[in-house]
């Protein structure tokens, strides 16, 4: 080996040998440290320090990890890096001649020898080299680690990690971050947590459980934490900026916090460290959407009719149709009004289609070209808008001249955007006396509208007790005026509206726009009450208000039309009154009106609400004829001498259809008394027994004989109510058995039996009630109430039976007599089917088979709901009543 070649032999044996050194001291220093950390190690990763309580935790983990930092100080303390000398010392001890220290020697008098020689000593060094090895220091490892534990350690700590797979990390985070929080009870902490999405979404609440990830929840939702801590936590949210909130407590001592989600957010709970985590993604809220499905065009009425649908994934609560001229005053270019559209069914349905009608006529733009669009609103507030469309409101037509000024006046007020103008403050005038000069100054500020509207009104009625007969009209004429003279502000002046709206409708109407005001006020309410799902008393209560207002307005038209020289509407042959071109029975719109009070008793809104707005476009399209009538009535109301609008045989199955009704309520009524006092409880019916306050004048009248036969002076059902149990079942049993004697002498036939009362009635079935009746009077007699119970169930079960029966006579009755009716080119209104005029297609009138039907249901319902003992099945009939 030449020189250079050992020479670069000798430097990586030196740093070979220099490392092996630095690492027996790191071992010398560090052992201490590593056999403590990998023993930490392996018993995390095991899970070791998992299976002790947070408060252990808290209390050793913190102690070891103080116990491995200060043995890692201390071990580099020690750490002492080998010196150059040691690393020299190691190779040369492994030969006598030093080589590696002895290449460094120098001669000291190179004159005093040959040179040959030197160079023959540096070759043998340079050879020696060549021979010498690394050292392995096994003594000094074996007197440091007799058992190889340093080899045993990391193979444990690696193979641990293997079987404890991905939870290892996590198991090792826990092990060096230990809730200390345990130490003040904060590992005890619960969280409870719920979030409550918009009202409007119609979605239930989301209780948050521990470990749930990426909550899903609408835009706007609200969450709600609740613990129970020894201070105030805090709540922190990130989402597009950090925002934290600090718990109040309640007075219960619990702390709450209350958040609204608007983004994607992180939520979490600290206290003593992080106690609860949760992820919301946030579910947008779609704009609504809504268009029209065919234009505004004018309707029946001067109303505007319009086609719509809107959707929402949440709900449309709202609907309106917004205003704007198309010529906008220069004063107010933006201005718009809306005016709400009725919505079909309840608010909040996520798709709906409805046709609109509305009265726009005493819109301030009535007869004004403007652009409608309609807007949709959900319950966030948010607003959808459809395409916008040329249209010219309606606007109601007044032919008296007087009429035409109030009108005029009343819309060149509304129709000012402009406010008033600033007055001065005249203090000087209180003092003075000048208070009403003061007051009609105010004339002077107001916009040029108002100023115009009061010189109309002063001119209309100067000296009007020389030309306005109508006093009334006259004197709400002259307020109008004072009010628009002492008005300060803009909101003042359009005060007068609705008083100058009122005289030209009754100047123009007379009676009538009252009554049809308050027709359409009755309408209107008793139609909103129906959509919203009002009580059954305040649908029962707006139900008497319209029946009130419709024959209200009844008598108004025939009073106006005897006042114009018409003639009350002529009684025709089949009983019907002529109205026009219409002719409306006073049984018929009476069976209308029967038939929209029980769709409303039970629960049939949507159809009640088509009939309620059948009956008021038939009332508002009733005309007179001149010179045709005899009567003096309201339309449809019986002459004197005339017979009933129904034939005979249909009027008498329908009296006793009514009478066996009243039975059946009171045989149920009895039940449940009956039922009552078996159970030892007292009737809820004390004091006013069932049926009571019905009309008594059935037994009197109805419910005699034509030919003064069997039944004369028989009373009502519920006339010996105020007896015994037994009284009163024999009492029912006593008016069964006048029917079924009606019903033997109507067993005739031709001319003979044709007016009989009865008619129709089943001899068999009414035999078969009196018998089930008789038998429960013998066993309340007899004190045994529970066969008592069980004959009138019987009892009750067949006379529903008889009633659905003799329903179904009716109605084919009916069918037949209306179907002659058609034969004379009549519609079941007796109006003509060909020809101007409305022909009442649309008014549609259930059956009374399906009436009865339903009344049997509901009454079975709630006879039942009575009975029941179990809570759960009370519950659920009470659910099934609400639905009626």
């Amino acid at each position: 080996m030449d020189q250079g070649e050992g020479l670069n032999t000798l430097g990586k044996k030196l740093a070979a040998t220099r490392r092996r050194l630095t690492l027996l001291a790191l071992g010398r220093a560090w052992w201490p440290a590593f056999v403590f950390i990998a023993g930490f190690l392996a018993i995390a990763l095991a899970g070791g320090f998992d299976r002790l309580s947070s408060f252990l935790a808290a209390l050793i983990l913190p102690l070891l990890i103080l116990t491995g930092i200060g043995l890692c100080w201390m071990s580099w303390r020690r750490y002492r890096r080998p010196a150059e000398a040691d690393v020299v010392r190691a190779l040369d001890g492994q030969s006598e001649l030093r080589p590696v220290s002895s290449l460094t020697d120098r001669p000291a008098d190179p004159a005093a020898g040959p040179a040959s020689l030197w160079r023959a000593h540096r070759a043998r060094l340079v050879a020696e080299i060549g021979n010498l090895r690394l050292p392995r220091l096994a003594a000094e490892w074996a007197a440091l680690d007799p058992y190889r534990v340093r080899y045993i350690v990391p193979v444990v700590v690696v193979a641990l990690a293997l079987v404890a797979g991905p939870a290892a990390p996590g198991r090792i985070l826990r092990a060096l971050s230990p809730d200390l929080g345990a130490l003040a009870g904060a590992d005890k902490m619960v969280v409870e947590a719920w979030v409550t999405p918009p009202e409007h979404t119609g979605r239930a609440p989301v209780f948050l459980q521990a470990g749930m990830k990426d909550v899903r929840v609408p835009v706007g939702s609200e969450i709600t934490l609740r613990t129970q801590a020894p201070s105030a936590p805090k709540l922190i949210l990130r989402g597009d900026k950090r925002k934290t909130i600090r718990f109040a407590q309640t007075p219960e001592g619990a702390f709450e916090a209350r958040a609204r989600i608007e983004g994607d957010t992180r939520l979490t709970v600290n206290w003593w460290g992080e106690r609860a985590r949760w992820n919301f993604i946030v579910l947008p809220d779609e704009v609504p959407l809504i268009a029209f499905d065919s234009p505004p065009a004018p309707g029946q009425r001067d109303q505007v009719e319009f086609k719509w649908k809107a959707g929402d994934d949440y709900g449309v609560t709202a609907v309106e149709l917004a205003i704007r001229l198309r010529v906008p005053h220069p004063a107010a270019p933006e201005a718009e009004d809306r005016v709400p559209v009725p919505m079909p069914g309840a608010p909040g349905a996520r798709e709906l289609s409805a046709t609109a009608q509305l009265d726009l006529t005493r819109h301030r733009w009535a007869g004004l070209p403007v652009d409608v669009r309609l807007v949709a609103r959900d319950g966030a507030g948010q607003e959808g808008f459809s395409e916008s469309l040329p249209f010219i409101l309606p606007e109601k037509l007044f032919l008296d001249p007087l009429a035409q000024a109030a009108q005029e006046a009343r819309v060149t007020v509304l129709r000012e955007p402009r406010p008033y103008a600033e007055m001065p403050r005249n203090d000087q005038a209180l003092t003075d006396g000048a208070i009403n000069t003061a007051a009609t100054g105010r004339l002077d500020a107001a916009p040029e509208g108002v100023r115009q509207a009061a010189l109309m009104l002063d001119s209309v009625t100067y000296r009007g007790e020389m030309f306005i007969n109508d006093l009334g009209a006259f004197m709400g004429l002259r307020m109008a005026l004072g009010t628009l003279q002492t008005a300060g502000t803009k909101a003042e002046a359009d005060a007068v509206e609705p008083l100058l709206w009122a005289i030209a409708l009754k100047l123009e109407h007379g009676s009538v726009a009252d009554a049809r005001a308050r027709l359409e006020a009755a309408r209107a309410a008793l139609e909103r009450a129906l959509r919203e799902g009002a009580p059954e008393e305040e649908i029962r209560r707006l139900m008497e208000a319209f029946r009130d207002a419709a024959n209200e307005y009844l008598a108004a038209k025939m009073a106006e039309a005897m006042a114009g020289g018409l003639d009350a509407p002529e009684q025709q042959q089949d009983g019907q009154a002529q109205a026009g071109g219409d002719s409306l029975g006073g049984q018929d719109f009476e069976d209308m009106l029967n038939a929209l009070q029980d769709l409303t008793e039970t629960g049939a809104a949507e159809q009640a609400r088509q009939l309620l707005s059948d009956i008021t476009n038939l009332l508002e399209n009733l005309e007179f004829q001149r010179g045709q009538g005899q009567g003096d009535g309201m339309p449809g109301e019986q002459a004197d001498g005339e017979d009933s609008d129904l034939p005979p045989e249909e009027q008498e199955l329908t009296d006793a259809m009514r009478r066996l009704s009243e039975i059946l309520r009171e045989q149920r009524q009895l039940n449940d008394d009956t039922l009552a006092q078996q159970r030892g409880e007292q009737s809820g019916q004390s004091g006013q027994q069932p049926g009571e306050g019905t009309d008594q004048g059935e037994g009197t009248g109805e419910g005699q004989e034509q030919d003064g036969g069997p039944g004369q002076g028989t009373g009502t059902p519920g006339a010996g109510r105020g007896g015994s149990l037994a009284e009163r079942q024999a009492e029912l049993g006593r008016l069964v058995e006048e029917l079924a004697r009606r019903g033997g002498n109507s067993g005739q036939t031709g001319e003979e039996g044709a007016g009989q009362p009865g008619a129709g009635l089943d001899e068999d079935a009414l035999r078969a009630i009196l018998e089930a009746q008789r038998r429960a009077e013998r066993a309340l007699q007899g004190g045994n109430e529970g066969r008592a119970v069980m004959d009138q169930e019987r009892a009750t079960q067949m006379l529903s039976e008889l009633s659905r029966e003799m329903a179904e006579q009716i109605d084919q009755m009916r069918a037949n007599r209306l179907g002659e009716q058609g034969k004379n080119s009549n519609d079941p209104l007796g109006r003509p089917l060909t020809g101007a005029g409305n022909d009442g297609q649309g008014v549609e009138i259930p059956s009374e088979s399906e009436r009865q039907r339903a009344k049997d249901i509901l009454d079975e319902l709630r006879r039942r709901y009575g009975e029941a003992e179990d809570e759960e099945e009370r519950e659920y009939l009470r659910r099934l009543l609400e639905r009626f």
